[in-house]
């Protein structure tokens, strides 16, 4: 059965209980007792507790600056745009390698670069979307200086492949070949196992047996990272390069993870690492009375000082911190379903809860035609029409609905 359906990209969203990660003592000896606050916009070099301009993070001792960041927070992409054209601006000689694009990727980073392949071909090649990579609207006003200045750019990771058979079967089930690719994986760093475990929760600590492979396929995630962009600056070429990893912030955080790894392979790298702590705006309403109050008295209860909204954090997670907001939705609408290619076909296979794919309708199963008229012949061009939309914007969706008796 077909059927037109017209879909607003409304907000739908899900409140998770998170471990807190930003306050743990963990981190260098001589900064992990110590908690401070940040506010977002303000730059924390945690070694001094001073707030801190964005030029003066440039060190130039530093071999490889480190950045986290929470993936689909608009703040972190535009402070790491920020800071590599202040990077830029001392020193052309860098390296920007990414987390999500892998290193066979290079070959075809280096044509887009070039300005030979277009941003289209760039994601169409790379599999941005195949391999449900976020918007790539977070990436792009990176990609975007980076091609303007022919920054080199390289891919850091490896097929997920590799590490979903080190999670699910274990590290001896690879290939030597393979198994090379991850040279420091068994030094331990019984820190960063902590960590870990802490996110997982309780899975780790009732499934031991599967949380070992999960914690190896992890740490194997930050050799390779760390690897990749060791190898690249180990290059003739490249060896006066200043190295700028990107990652998510569970690799970077405390130094545990990527920066660990890279210091094992070479201990003379002077690395600074740089993580985003999210802060969450204040609501000022009747039902909120301490949003006001927060205005009012500061952290130390002194009456008539103004306060922002800050979060607080453990001045061992970074060198430098920087308060990144936490909006109420994403920046970049969600349209909430994925798709696969089956049979010649593009299905959903999954929706998420209380998305605007789920509230307009679409199911799992249900073949999509056509978007806004334009018919869908791959998954790669089904999400590059949905990321461009904002939210508000309306989607016309043709589909195959599926119907079961």
């Amino acid at each position: 059965m077909k059927k037109l359906i017209v879909i607003a990209l409304l907000l739908g969203s899900t409140i998770l209980a998170e471990f807190n990660q930003d306050v743990l003592t963990l981190g260098p000896l001589d900064q992990k007792y110590n908690l401070d606050k940040v506010e977002a916009g303000q730059y924390i070099d945690t070694k001094s507790g001073e707030k801190v301009e964005l030029i003066s993070i440039i060190d130039k001792k530093t071999n490889i600056f480190v950045i986290g960041e929470s993936h689909t927070n608009y703040d972190c992409h535009a402070f790491q745009r920020d800071f590599i054209e202040a990077l830029y601006n001392q020193n052309p000689n860098i390296v920007v390698g990414f987390e999500f694009f892998n290193r066979e990727h290079n070959a075809i980073l280096e044509k887009w670069r070039l300005g030979e392949i277009s941003e289209e071909e760039l994601l169409k090649e790379t599999g941005w979307y195949t391999r449900k990579s976020f918007n790539y609207g977070y990436t792009k006003m990176i990609m975007d200086f980076i091609q303007k200045h022919q920054i080199k750019v390289i891919g850091l990771n490896v097929s997920r492949d590799i590490l979903r058979t080190i999670s699910r079967q274990g590290f001896e089930q690879l290939s030597k070949e393979d198994q090379n690719l991850f040279p420091t994986i068994n030094i331990p760093n019984p820190e960063h196992e902590y960590f870990i475990k802490g996110i997982f929760g309780d899975f780790a600590v009732n499934n031991p047996d599967k949380f070992t492979n999960i914690y190896t396929a992890q740490k194997c995630w930050d050799v390779v990272m760390a690897e990749s962009m060791r190898e690249f600056l180990n290059q003739k070429e490249y060896k006066n390069h200043t190295g700028v990893i990107i990652a998510g912030s569970n690799h970077v955080a405390y130094k545990l993870g990527i920066p660990f790894r890279y210091n094992k392979a070479n201990k003379k790298t002077n690395i600074t690492t740089i993580m985003p702590v999210l802060v969450e705006e204040a609501e000022e309403s009747d039902e909120n009375p301490m949003a006001k109050m927060t205005k009012k008295i500061d952290p130390h209860g002194m009456p008539g000082m103004s306060q922002n909204p800050s979060s607080t954090f453990s001045r061992g997670i970074a060198d430098i911190v920087f308060g990144a907001k936490e909006l109420k939705q994403e920046y970049f609408a969600d349209f909430g379903a994925t798709v696969k290619e089956e049979e010649g076909m593009i299905v959903v296979s999954k929706i998420n809860d209380d998305s605007p794919a789920l509230k307009n309708g679409l199911a799992e199963g249900d073949q999509i035609l056509a978007i806004d008229g334009v018919e869908i012949t791959s998954v790669e061009q089904f999400y590059t029409i949905v990321a461009a939309k904002n939210w508000d914007d309306e989607l016309e969706i043709k589909i195959n609905k599926k119907v079961t008796f």
